[in-house]
């Protein structure tokens, strides 16, 4: 885990800003969340990555905790989860998810958008916050 959470830092955000674009979606949404949500999900996700390579760094053999690593990979499922939901307004208007499975898949794109944000930020403070718990008490 300590190897990829920094490209993931830097992967996620992109893929939840502007992943619509790949698939023909785009709209006001992406700029939206380029000024928003993505630069902040950036830098949380950054700092942990970066504290969680640190860490791994200073014990043998290098790696993240177990707990650490889980809620990594958690708060980028969340993430892209996010992305692949958040639908966009406008003439190409749209989520990943209606593009995949039809416009009938909008209202649960837009169900599922709002928690899985809101559980993605929340998720990535949690484990910005354990990352340097990790450090000062040295948790392997």
């Amino acid at each position: 885990m300590a190897v990829i959470c920094i490209p993931m830092a830097i992967l996620v955000p992109v893929w939840v800003v502007a992943g619509r674009v790949l698939f023909g979606i785009s709209g006001p949404m992406v700029s939206i969340l380029a000024f928003t949500l993505g630069p902040v999900l950036l830098l949380l996700l950054l700092f942990a990555g970066v504290k969680t390579v640190a860490n791994a760094v200073r014990v043998r053999p290098f790696g993240a905790p177990l707990k650490t690593s889980a809620l990594l990979v958690t708060t980028y499922l969340v993430a892209f989860g996010f992305g692949f939901t958040v639908p966009d307004f406008g003439e190409n208007g749209g989520s990943i998810l209606t593009a995949l499975a039809g416009e009938s898949a909008l209202g649960m794109s837009i169900a599922l958008c709002n928690p899985l944000g809101i559980i993605s930020i929340a998720l990535s403070i949690t484990v910005t916050v354990v990352c340097y718990r990790d450090a000062k008490y040295a948790r392997h």
